[in-house]
């Protein structure tokens, strides 16, 4: 009986090769970019610089600076939501599993505040217009994950849960997580104390 070979992986050409290692240059120098200077601050130009090549070779994989920043903050999305599910894992009761997960999100920024600084975008009121329909829609996904990850504790946790709230409830948490850390920021030392207790506070109401 013959054995049906199967057809290998085609294997990344060298255009591939180069454009993959390209765009991470850039994004890794935007990052820095965005860092030191914000979005406002920022520009194609200054980003090329850091990564050591032209504009130029920026443009055909990155149409603006925006872009570039998209892909950045849906990096950080994905890692913040990796440090969420690591800290919830094992926890069966969902009123640890909300503490557990929100403390992860608490601990993921502060222990990174360039990330925080950038991160404020991604709750003002004008990210689709900043980044676009399309733009907008994939870090609204990923944004809607991470809170889905938390609003199924938060309605699991409660006695007669009415979904609108719950997601509504999720947001105001995250947001306030946020809110507590710029504060913390802008006051000197970080309240790593003092979150804990605010937070248990509003995971219990539920």
């Amino acid at each position: 009986m013959e054995v049906e070979e199967s057809m290998p992986t085609a294997a990344p050409n060298y255009q591939e090769t180069l454009d993959l290692h390209r765009r991470r240059l850039i994004v890794d120098a935007a990052r820095r970019v965005f860092e030191a200077s914000g979005l406002e601050g920022a520009s194609i130009r200054a980003i090329a610089q850091a990564a050591g090549c032209t504009t130029g070779a920026i443009y055909p994989l990155f149409r603006s600076k925006e872009e570039i920043l998209a892909v950045v903050l849906g990096e950080s999305l994905a890692a913040l939501t990796r440090e969420v599910r690591a800290a919830m894992d094992g926890v069966t009761a969902p009123a640890k599993l909300l503490r557990r997960g929100t403390l992860a999100i608490y601990k993921y920024y502060d222990a990174r505040p360039s990330e925080l600084a950038l991160s404020l975008v991604l709750f003002n009121g004008d990210r689709q217009k900043r980044f676009g329909s399309g733009l907008d829609e994939a870090l609204k996904r990923q944004l809607d994950g991470l809170l889905a990850l938390l609003a199924e504790q938060v309605r699991k946790a409660t006695a007669k849960p009415f979904l609108p709230m719950v997601r509504l409830e999720t947001s105001a948490l995250i947001t306030y997580l946020v809110g507590l850390l710029v504060s913390s920021r802008a006051a000197g030392p970080t309240c790593s104390e003092t979150m804990p207790r605010c937070c248990w506070r509003t995971t219990r109401r539920t």
